[in-house]
């Protein structure tokens, strides 16, 4: 739909990414999630993979599929982006077609 004359053109949503194990997920976690959606239209979470946990923290409790699972049902996220390295690489940033990086 084209802009009429002195109006401004429609806006492109903002993208957001946040990425974490979200292992045993608590109020923390639920916090950064939804104080990262305020900051976008879209907020594209991403995942690590239990071997990714395991190689730069300890074996994660909740296993990968819990964990994917769960992310799927909180309301602030609005897509999901399994298997992310655990530092956030610039791909993973045009993976998630995302505008910024939140990170806390």
């Amino acid at each position: 739909m084209a802009a009429k004359v002195g109006e401004a053109p429609p806006r492109k949503p903002v993208r957001g990414y946040i990425d974490g194990c979200w292992d045993i997920m608590h109020s923390g976690h639920y916090n950064a999630i939804r104080q990262a959606k305020a900051l976008c239209d879209v907020l594209v979470v991403g995942v690590h993979t239990d071997a990714v946990i395991a190689e730069n923290k300890a074996m994660p409790v909740m296993r990968q599929a819990e964990r994917y699972a769960l992310l799927e049902h909180i309301k602030w996220a609005d897509e999901i982006l399994p298997d992310v390295p655990y530092s956030p690489e610039l791909a993973t940033l045009d993976l998630a077609n995302a505008d910024f990086c939140v990170h806390g």
